[in-house]
């Protein structure tokens, strides 16, 4: 602090002198003069010597010694005049080796070998590196990564204590330990996130496969083509392989795939549900022509509605198990009628009832017609189901030529007909 207060004062007294208007030189004397010069250039050599002065202010340094040496002669000549020349030559030579010192890099207290820039250089630097860590720190702290930053923060702290003190060369080896520190970091954080992203898709996969599970059962209970039922399979195991490697892109391109196939499904599934609702439509219109009263067939109808508010809303999985119930409601009610009515027809036959029976057996004739003209649309892309509804209708004409004068075999050839039915329903669903 003595050392930069004796500088700064050789500073202000060179200002005052330069300023001293000059009849003042002629009062005063000349040993002052010599004295003032001198120490004003021991001064600013021992702060030279302190410095890595440039070329110039060593130049104009000796030019200001060489000044004072002249003032020294002038005296000892006593000539006044030129003494006092002499003192403001080397007086404002001095004053400008004063300024480009000021003006080039600072020197601090503890080392004026270190210069401003350097410093400046090393703050900025460590700046930089804790703003860096800032970043890393909210993404691993976004993420729930345990990850301890405190010993990059300390490293960070120690450079500054090192380079407040003066030393940069141990805050320059502290920024190597930090620059170590955050490739460490860097190299935790893609790890913690190489993991995460594994687990994540991981995760999501045992998702698809449990949904690829439920996918393949309904498949099963819809009676969905071998076709898509194969596709579904081998989307699974190929996930599951995928998942048990733990190969992150193959389970995303698997997941894709499978998005794919679950979007096919699922478009399918919706129009195999309206399809069969169709046709469960179709036998409850069949079996309400049936003269008995069927209670059940109320409860069926309610079924029915309910089940169509569930497809309107898009509840597809429990359409499908309301579907299969109300499928399985009307094959016992159908069930039923059947067995009541080949009773009926034991009974007729053994009572005579010959006219009766004929009119039930026409009755018959034309429930089955009404079924197979509805049919005639939905076949036209099956040509198995086409050939089986051609022979379907072929039968009900012997039915119908039958039935006034063996009504037996009208009877028998009508239940044939109901097989055939059956098979083409099956077979379009």
């Amino acid at each position: 602090m003595k050392k930069t207060a004796t500088f700064t004062l050789l500073i202000l007294v060179i200002s005052m002198i330069l300023g001293i208007p000059n009849h003042v030189y002629a009062d005063s004397q000349s040993d002052s003069l010599v004295r003032i010069a001198s120490q004003a250039r021991d001064q600013l050599k021992i702060q030279l010597s302190k410095i890595d002065a440039s070329q110039e202010i060593k130049e104009k340094f000796e030019l200001g010694s060489s000044e004072i040496e002249s003032l020294i002669q002038a005296v000892k000549e006593e000539n006044v005049s030129v003494a006092r020349k002499h003192f403001l030559s080397a007086m404002k030579i001095f004053s400008e080796i004063i300024q480009q010192i000021s003006e080039g890099p600072s020197t601090s207290e503890a080392s004026l070998s270190v210069s401003q820039p350097e410093t400046s250089r090393i703050s900025n630097e460590l700046d930089r590196f804790e703003r860096y860590i800032v970043q890393l720190q909210g993404i691993s702290d976004k993420n729930g990564f345990e990850i301890d930053f405190s010993h990059t923060h300390e490293l960070i702290n120690k450079a500054r204590n090192e380079l407040q003190e003066g030393n940069p060369e141990a805050a320059n080896s502290t920024i190597e330990e930090v620059k170590l520190s955050i490739n460490e970091l860097n190299q935790m954080l893609r790890e913690k996130t190489r993991q995460y992203t594994t687990d994540r898709a991981k995760t999501l996969a045992e998702k698809y496969l449990e949904d690829l599970d439920t996918l393949i059962a309904e498949a099963k209970e819809m009676g969905v083509s071998e076709e898509t039922l194969t596709r579904l399979v081998e989307a699974r195991e190929l996930l599951n392989s995928a998942s048990d490697a733990s190969d992150v892109a193959q389970i995303i391109n698997e997941l894709k795939r499978i998005i794919a196939v679950k979007q096919d499904f699922e478009d399918t599934k919706i129009q195999r549900i309206e399809s069969r609702i169709t046709q469960i439509e179709e036998k409850i219109i069949l079996l309400s022509n049936s003269k008995d009263t069927i209670p059940e067939l109320e409860n069926a109808i309610e079924v029915l509605s309910k089940l169509k508010v569930l497809v309107s809303e898009g509840n597809f999985n429990e359409a499908i198990r309301v579907l299969n119930s109300l499928n399985n409601l009307l094959n016992e009610i159908e069930n039923s009628i059947n067995r009541q009515e080949e009773v009926l027809s034991e009974a007729e036959t053994s009572s005579s009832l010959s006219d009766s029976k004929t009119e039930r057996i026409k009755i018959k004739i034309e429930r089955i017609e009404v079924v197979l003209n509805n049919l005639i649309d939905k076949v036209e892309e099956n040509a198995a189901a086409k050939r089986w509804l051609n022979n379907a209708f072929s039968l009900l004409e012997d039915a119908k030529s039958q039935v006034d004068n063996f009504p037996d075999e009208s009877l028998e050839t009508i239940m044939s007909i109901e097989e055939i039915i059956k098979r083409i329903q099956n077979t379009i669903q």
